[in-house]
């Protein structure tokens, strides 16, 4: 390693401070961040060669080819993994955005000159044709209402992806949608302003706030125009895709839970309590004084309902 450093100084334009990383077997984006990093060491690989015949390592010219269009060809899915997976921003609107670039790219290697990506995007189309058999309407109304995408853009997207159910899936998203709407705003519907038709018929945002776009934020300042709509329209969009974390999503080792996530609240528990004390009562042989848990006496009463398995202490011992 260090013999490497001194070939990184002795080359002009490199640096060492993003460093190189290893393939772990855990983790499937690790290919991708090891490919990236070492293609922009190649020089100092190649000088390492060059000064140090002991380094019988350095990939062939071949080799460095195979490796540039691996990891031209993941960085999609690693750009979208990492995409739909942020916790501090709406994802739910992005849903078919990225399942269209994605189908473009998978697309794309079956065309390719290239064997092994040829083979990598039947294998992965494959797969994706599953999955997208499955797809999520709810996730189909985010981009509905993302004033950038609406139905115009979604039937587009539906085309590329699979012809043949376009027609179907579009016809059971308006269908739903609709429902919702009349179900929602029925005084709006039966007086014929429709706010959702009003919506559609505006015109798509131009593309220069394309990318900068807050789509939440948008709602809000349209909430004059449309009221009801823009509440269930930051209702659906504030549904994340995913509550997993790209660093989680990424990895297929161990899951940890985190605090938030692994525990209920101590007001939660004794809403519990309380609300199953109310609908089942309490055992009949504590109505007739019969014995009492000493924890129940303690705490004034309160069941376990004839089983210590169910008991839940609220209190923090000093």
């Amino acid at each position: 390693m260090i013999k490497f450093k001194e070939c990184v100084s002795v080359i002009h334009g490199l640096n060492f401070t993003s460093g190189l990383h290893l393939d772990v077997t855990t983790r499937w984006n690790s290919t991708y961040i090891m490919l990236e990093n070492a293609i922009k060491y190649r020089k100092a690989f190649e000088y390492l060669k060059a000064t140090d015949h002991a380094y019988k390592y350095c990939p062939s010219v071949d080799e460095w080819g195979r490796a540039e269009r691996i990891c031209e060809f993941s960085y999609p899915f690693y750009e979208t993994t990492n995409l739909i997976s942020g916790m501090f921003y709406p994802t739910s609107n992005l849903y078919f955005l990225q399942i269209y670039h994605i189908q473009c790219v998978l697309m794309k290697s079956l065309r390719s000159e290239y064997e092994l990506l040829r083979s990598m995007g039947e294998k992965m189309i494959n797969k994706f044709k599953k999955y997208w058999k499955k797809y999520s309407v709810i996730l189909a109304f985010g981009a509905i209402l993302d004033p950038r995408i609406k139905i115009s853009t979604l039937e587009l997207m539906y085309e590329e992806i699979d012809a043949e159910t376009t027609k179907g899936k579009v016809e059971h998203v308006k269908e739903i949608i609709q429902k919702l709407m009349k179900r929602n705003h029925q005084a709006e519907v039966s007086s014929g302003k429709n706010p959702f038709d009003t919506y559609l018929k505006e015109p798509l945002l131009s593309k220069d706030c394309f990318e900068d776009l807050d789509v939440l934020e948008w709602w809000k300042l349209y909430e004059s125009c449309y009221l009801k709509l823009s509440i269930m329209a930051r209702e659906l969009l504030s549904i994340p895709i995913t509550m997993v974390a790209s660093e989680s999503a990424f990895s297929t080792g161990a899951h940890v839970i985190n605090k938030y996530r692994s525990r209920t609240l101590p007001e939660n528990v004794e809403a519990v309590i309380c609300t199953r004390n109310w609908n089942k009562g309490f055992v009949d042989g504590e109505r007739k004084g019969e014995d009492v848990n000493p924890q129940d006496a303690r705490r004034g009463g309160v069941s376990t309902f004839g089983s210590d398995s169910n008991f839940i202490d609220l209190e923090v011992d000093n």
